[in-house]
């Protein structure tokens, strides 16, 4: 008599079931990665509307543990665009997580909380709105 792993599969198929759901489990204790791929993130620097180096003042995280941290600074530095002027105080939506949160996978890049806070400035890649483009957020530790 032939045993059966289920669904009509020899046994041996039953372990590697078992192996393919150890690793979904596996990854999804991962921390969570952007999935597209590095050109679009490229692309999305080079066409910024405006992109500005920023000294944080502050971050505020949100009150889940994944989402946007609002990152209050002002403009030091504009290297592209004509939106913004040095001494312009502004606010950044800025993905962010806290640590141990587990955000969904996707294109967005969370950035940690804590990296965020210590991060004395920050250079923005913006679209024609003023959001950051495909989250793309720079973390400096100094001055350009």
């Amino acid at each position: 008599m032939r045993r059966h792993g289920g669904a009509g599969f020899p046994a041996a198929a039953g372990f590697v079931k078992a192996g393919i759901a150890a690793l979904m489990l596996a990854g999804l204790s991962a921390p969570a990665q952007a999935l597209l791929a590095p050109q679009y993130y490229e692309q999305a620097r080079k066409e910024a509307a405006s992109v500005i180096v920023i000294a944080v003042n502050a971050v505020t995280p949100p009150s889940e543990g994944y989402g946007a941290c609002q990152v209050n600074g002002q403009v030091k530095a504009v290297e592209r665009g004509a939106a913004y002027a040095v001494g312009q105080d502004v606010t950044l939506a800025v993905p962010c997580r806290k640590a141990g949160a587990q955000p969904p996978l996707g294109g967005t890049i969370y950035q940690d909380v804590d990296a965020l806070r210590a991060a004395p400035f920050g250079r923005a890649y913006l679209d024609a709105q003023g959001a950051l483009a495909l989250s793309q957020y720079e973390m400096l530790k100094t001055w350009p």
